[in-house]
């Protein structure tokens, strides 16, 4: 069997929980983050999204960032277009409150606690399962927002594509791949290239701010990127797979301190699965992730080194999947994890280790399924936290299930807040959450839907302490919403909606008391419409967020957008496809993040081949 997913799978295990399916579907999709072993998605408890290879390749963007925006309880915010600093909030969370694996991987910059979507190749990404709501009595840390897992591509054959736009843009990637009954491999490379736009439009000093300069130049951005990936399975025993993913580039954007960039991403893993007995599934994974970025400051033809930061991020898991009796299943494991800073900022501390060990059982009862998860970390730093997830799913009929979950989870300070010379406070604690969900989810006609309402208490919030001149845990955030998701095939034509309704309140004494949280919108959502008539297919899809504030004293308005998008795919044959876009077709003017431009009209045309 080869791997689907990493972090620990009970294939045959959970096929005992699997009960009637809410939505019969021929070909189910399977999901792995929610709960660490393969589930149908319509046996979830909690709110689930995944972006398949198919969704990726019908949107036609270029970036991991721009398939993530518009998503259900997904805010993005991006400092000026491809290659330039992306953070993403999942349901009001901080970009340092989402977890984001890559294969069953943390990855992310220990320095700064976020992940750099703007440098992820998507031409290696299979699928990415997006899971709203705590799961740190899973994934440890971090996990306050929900989790985002990037699984990269396996392929089988040969495939290319090459694409060219707007802003001189420039795409091409190739792969090749072999698969047989027991073993399996594959690599790919590709390259991407443009001139850019001019990132921001903010002046030296205030009341200008942004990035307290002005270069009314066009801020381009390169990737280089590769990956590979091979396995073998030892019959009904067991499977070891390794996997690697690369991208490393410059990007160039507007700033007073640095204005270019040299990035390098890196994914190693290292994982196997093997079957003590018919219901026991016992996974290891080993991983190595780097964050690598050295800065310049370049003027009048002469470049200015500014510094650098690299961070690795060493982890392992071990878990073990047990039925131990029918629609019964046991789920064991323990996660380690070090941290390691070299960096031209001299540190107080570099290194960290924190291994944590968790629980899980799941149960069906009749009609009704249950989830208990606990966890357990002991961090080098700020010692010992615990985590725990409860859940409840009631399946009233085939087309109707009610869900109820209650999670709590923690975010641990990064090396920025902890150790950066003459700006960190060591006796930081951990940020902690406490979430409440319903939802329900069912058919209607022909149309699938989900329904989840949710309110997130976040106690601790790290904040810049002016007393102490220091970091400190000072503020509180109650974040109340309710998302909506359906899609639907109507004769030729296939409908998929989102929508979600926040509200991110600053519930921190003080001036800002009952503020919007910055740089959250308080409505978004998608409706993307597609129709098939013979070789060709057309699609739109419209993307739009209310207006938000980028500071907590709610003074700095950015306004909202509605931007339309349209693709067409035409099949010159079974293996070619011409596909073109045309982005932000009504030319709007908007921003995500205060005097940060975003690409006006853009136009891309990519040709792929693809044996069927």
């Amino acid at each position: 069997m080869r791997f689907v997913t990493s972090g620990g799978l009970a294939a045959g295990a959970i096929s005992a929980l699997v009960s009637t399916a809410v939505i019969a579907d021929s070909v189910e999709q399977v999901v792995v983050t929610a709960a660490r072993v393969e589930q149908p998605i319509s046996e979830v408890i909690g709110s689930v999204s995944v972006i398949t290879r198919d969704d990726i390749e019908r949107r036609l963007v270029q970036s991991t960032q721009d398939v993530l925006r518009g998503e259900t309880g997904v805010n993005v915010v991006n400092n000026g277009g491809l290659g330039k600093l992306s953070n993403v909030f999942l349901r009001g969370a901080d970009s340092e409150q989402v977890l984001v694996l890559i294969d069953g991987v943390r990855i992310g910059s220990a320095t700064a606690g976020t992940t750099a979507f703007e440098f992820l190749p998507l031409d290696q990404i299979e699928r990415i399962e997006i899971v709203r709501g705590p799961r740190s009595s899973l994934y440890g840390a971090d996990a306050i927002g929900g989790v985002i897992q990037i699984f990269t591509r396996q392929t089988n054959g040969a495939s290319a594509a090459l694409g060219v736009g707007s802003h001189n843009t420039f795409e091409a990637n190739a792969r090749f791949g072999h698969m047989s009954d027991d073993a399996w491999f594959s690599v790919s490379a590709g390259r991407l290239q443009t001139d850019g736009f001019n990132a921001c439009r903010g002046a030296p000093f205030p009341p200008g701010g942004g990035c307290f300069t002005f270069e009314p130049d066009a801020d381009g951005y390169d990737q280089t990127s590769g990956g590979a990936r091979a396995g073998y399975a030892f019959g009904d025993r067991g499977e070891v797979e390794a996997s690697a993913s690369y991208a490393s580039g410059t990007t160039e954007f507007d700033g007073d301190f640095a204005n270019v960039s040299d990035y390098t991403q890196q994914v190693l893993t290292l994982r196997g699965r093997t079957h003590p007995a018919e219901r026991w599934s016992v996974s290891l994974l080993m991983g190595d992730a780097r964050d690598e970025q050295a800065s310049f400051h370049e003027s009048g033809g002469a470049s200015l080194y500014a510094g650098r930061f690299d961070t690795v991020k060493r982890s392992a898991s071990l878990q073990s999947d047990l039925q131990i009796a029918p629609g019964q299943l046991a789920t064991l494991g323990i996660d380690y994890l070090q941290d390691r800073v070299e960096s031209t900022t001299a540190f107080d501390e570099t290194s960290r280790e924190n291994v944590g060990v968790f629980a899980q059982h799941q149960a069906r009862f009749g009609a009704h399924n249950v989830l208990v998860s606990v966890r357990h970390d002991d961090n080098e730093q700020f010692g010992g936290y615990d985590a725990g997830n409860v859940g409840w799913r009631w399946t009233l009929s085939p087309a109707l299930a009610l869900t109820a979950a209650w999670g709590s989870a923690f975010g641990a300070p990064t090396f920025n807040d902890l150790y950066y010379p003459g700006y960190s406070n060591p006796e930081l604690e951990p940020e902690s959450a406490q979430s409440v969900e319903i939802g329900a989810q069912g058919v209607l006609g022909a149309m699938r839907w989900s329904l989840a309402a949710y309110e997130n208490r976040i106690d601790d919030l790290i904040v810049y302490d002016s007393r102490i001149f220091a970091p400190n845990n000072l503020n509180e955030a109650r974040i109340r919403g309710v998302e909506v998701d359906g899609n639907f095939a109507l004769q030729s034509w296939t409908i998929a909606l989102g929508y979600a309704g926040m509200d991110p309140r600053n519930r921190t004494p003080g001036e800002s008391y009952d503020n919007i949280l910055p740089r959250r919108a308080r409505h978004s959502g998608h409706i993307e419409a597609g129709r098939a008539i013979g070789p060709v297919e057309a699609r739109m899809r419209v993307t739009a967020e209310s207006s938000r504030y980028d500071n907590l004293a709610n003074t700095q308005r950015v306004g909202g957008y509605v931007v339309v998008d349209v693709v067409a795919d035409y099949a010159i044959n079974r293996e070619w496809k011409l596909q073109g876009r045309i982005g932000n077709a009504f030319g709007r003017e908007y921003q995500t993040v205060r005097l940060y431009n975003q690409d006006e009209r853009t136009f891309f045309l990519n040709l792929q081949y693809q044996p069927r």
